[in-house]
């Protein structure tokens, strides 16, 4: 199997992450590849956010939790009422993924959330290669709608992404696929 394919069928969402650091370089790949991902019109409606300040990341995580809990949906509400649960898993870098409001060149907003999730997917499968692992956080669009959560002009967050070393292989959960959601015409 290619290095592609394997990369696509084999990483998981890691939510334990290990205290050791994320190399800059490691960073700054896994962005390129965010920054390489398809775009609607060539539109790039993306900003990215890096956080590696442990204390700003708390930080963040504890207003996600706070407007977790007054969300009014029980399930979510419950998570941000847990004092153990943290929205970023404990993970030592959080990058940020910003859509713009009106694209420049459409004056849309419609490729943005398209766009912006071709970019994660390319991080995602970037970091895999790196042997980092990653959680795409994508609860961030609703909890941060008035709070801008550092977002540039003229943009929306739209989700948060964990990097880091998983914790070990406790922490990478088995996935099963569902059957039968292929239709051949």
């Amino acid at each position: 199997m290619n290095e592609v394919l394997r990369a696509i069928f084999e990483r998981r969402s890691i939510r334990k992450y290990s205290a050791e650091p994320v190399k800059r370089e490691d960073i700054e790949t896994v962005l390129q590849a965010g920054l390489h991902a398809p775009t609607g019109a060539d539109a790039e409606p993306w900003r990215f956010g890096v956080l590696a300040d442990r204390k700003m990341i708390e930080d963040l995580d504890e207003r996600a939790r706070a407007a977790m809990r007054e969300s009014g949906i029980e399930r979510i509400a419950a998570m941000g009422a847990n004092p153990k649960y943290r929205i970023f898993f404990g993970a030592p870098v959080v990058i940020m993924i910003y859509g713009e409001r009106t694209l420049r060149k459409t004056g849309t907003h419609l490729s943005a959330l398209a766009d912006c999730s071709a970019a994660i997917q390319n991080m995602q499968l970037a970091a895999f290669s790196l042997g980092l692992g990653t959680c795409w956080i994508g609860l961030l669009r609703y909890l941060f709608a008035t709070d801008r959560c550092m977002a540039p002009e003229g943009y929306d967050p739209l989700y948060g992404m964990t990097l880091g070393y998983s914790a070990g292989p406790e922490a990478v959960r088995p996935r099963t696929r569902r059957e039968g959601t292929v239709t051949w015409f």
